[in-house]
């Protein structure tokens, strides 16, 4: 008999899936023109997202992109000015890398925030979050981040599984900061529709790494 399938390749399966990455090279800027990536963009980024790319707006607070909470907005809404609000798909608020409870404490202030700029909210998730730490009444897409051995566990599979049956977005980093692989599911607020890969990866296929 064959064994079965892991757990976060079975969420997977069920899903349709759209790989994000950084707009470096020819061949990803063109995949990404085409409809097969998407785009992650952080503040310190500096890339151009390629014409009628599908982006999302992480925060940079893991690594050395954080330009603190006021410039982090004030870059985010200039981004959506730039590239249009109908091809963001999401903007990460605020979080504390590994740190629950201060993640909560760090987005609550931002959630809405985000949402009445006409774009979903996600909240960044760390270890231990499942523990009563995520606000999901005020979310849209549930970002796994956290360290490489929550986010690959069941401990962070029950709050993906949650975020499914409440018709939110899940979507895992991976990688470095280069990337994360979202299943798509209907939002809460509007978001436009994305294109998948048919060989987008599965949360555990590349060198994951905290986010």
């Amino acid at each position: 008999m064959r064994a079965p399938l892991a757990y976060p390749l079975i969420h997977l399966v069920l899903c349709a899936v759209l790989y994000l990455a950084t707009p470096s090279g020819d061949d990803v800027r063109a995949a990404m023109r085409a409809g097969l990536l998407a785009c992650m963009t952080t503040p310190a980024q500096g890339n151009v997202i390629p014409p009628g790319c599908l982006y999302a707006c992480d925060n940079g607070k893991f690594g050395k992109g954080w330009p603190g909470a006021e410039a982090w907005f004030a870059w985010l809404k200039a981004t959506l000015d730039r590239y249009g609000p109908d091809r963001c798909l999401w903007a990460v608020a605020p979080d504390v890398p590994m740190d629950a409870t201060a993640t909560l404490t760090e987005s609550l202030p931002w959630l809405q925030q985000i949402r009445s700029l006409g774009i979903p909210a996600a909240f960044a998730a760390q270890d231990g979050s499942e523990h009563g730490l995520i606000p999901w009444d005020l979310i849209d897409v549930l970002f796994l981040a956290g360290s490489t051995e929550w986010k690959t566990s069941p401990a962070a599979h029950r709050p993906a599984l949650e975020a499914r049956e409440r018709g939110l977005d899940a979507t895992w980093a991976a990688s470095t900061l280069a990337g994360c692989c979202a299943s798509r599911r209907p939002s809460a607020a509007p978001a436009p529709t994305a294109p998948t890969s048919p060989s987008a990866p599965t949360p555990t296929s590349p060198a994951s790494s905290p986010g």
